[in-house]
């Protein structure tokens, strides 16, 4: 408990510049990709922040990080069958998604390609196991499968939150921040198939490239700058997530 509170600063500057970063992918991807193409202040927050961003990276900070740091190699029984179905399901799906008209329910999804899915990850897990009985190669019988178990780790984790996030701002706020009843393969409007890969392959690539970053930018910043820094932006988030609330029930009354 003490180690937490002492890295506080750390971890909530952490959580801020995920927020922030969610909030930028956010915008960026209702004004230029997907409608309405304009702007939107998302998340329940007025400032640039999405809270759950922030949460959710430091989940998978928390829950992946000695995860990260050991090798699990494609000789192991259980990495290999669990990294080549996780590259062969998510190719085989986004080629479905591109290639076929829309289809919106997993159960719909798997009634039609369900049997060609187990066959092909079936026939690609015979032959990656084919060639490692066979080759004489070390790289190719010691290859590192780590970032491929990371990535399914994260899809799983932030599809999760983004499922419990969801519902929660639903019940407490009654305000709908996304609907994917119209979108491939969703569950219920509250997660699909598109929003759970983005967040697979956004957290993978920011645990990877940017966390190690900022870390290094925090291990240069003395105690003192951090705490600073925490009050100048904790205080004003504070107050933006008070009157938030407040205007939120007052709405409702």
């Amino acid at each position: 408990m003490k180690k937490i509170l002492k890295k506080f600063p750390d971890y909530y500057l952490i959580f801020c510049i995920y927020a922030l970063i969610g909030w930028l992918y956010e915008v960026i991807w209702l004004w230029f990709v997907v409608p309405p193409y304009h702007f939107v202040n998302r998340g329940v927050l007025f400032g640039p922040f999405l809270p759950i961003y922030g949460f959710g990276m430091l989940i998978l900070i928390f829950m992946l990080d000695k995860f990260m740091n050991k090798k699990h190699q494609i000789n192991q029984p259980i990495y290999l069958i669990i990294s080549v179905l996780t590259a062969v399901t998510f190719i085989f799906v986004t080629i479905i998604e591109y290639t076929t008209p829309r289809i919106y329910h997993v159960g719909d999804f798997l009634s039609k390609y369900g049997v060609g899915l187990f066959i092909t990850n079936l026939l690609v897990l015979s032959i990656v196991y084919f060639i490692l009985k066979n080759t004489k190669s070390k790289k190719i019988r010691k290859l590192d499968v780590t970032i491929i178990l990371v990535f399914l780790l994260i899809w799983v984790i932030t599809t999760v939150i983004e499922y419990a996030s969801h519902f929660m701002t639903d019940k407490l706020f009654h305000t709908m921040l996304w609907d994917y009843s119209r979108d491939f393969l969703n569950v219920n409007k509250r997660i699909n198939w598109d929003a759970s890969r983005n967040f697979a392959i956004g957290g993978t690539v920011l645990l990877y490239t940017v966390q190690p970053f900022i870390e290094k930018l925090l291990r240069n910043l003395s105690k003192n700058r951090k705490l600073y820094i925490t009050l100048i932006i904790g205080i004003p988030m504070l107050i933006d997530l008070i009157v938030n609330v407040i205007s939120k029930y007052i709405g409702l009354l």
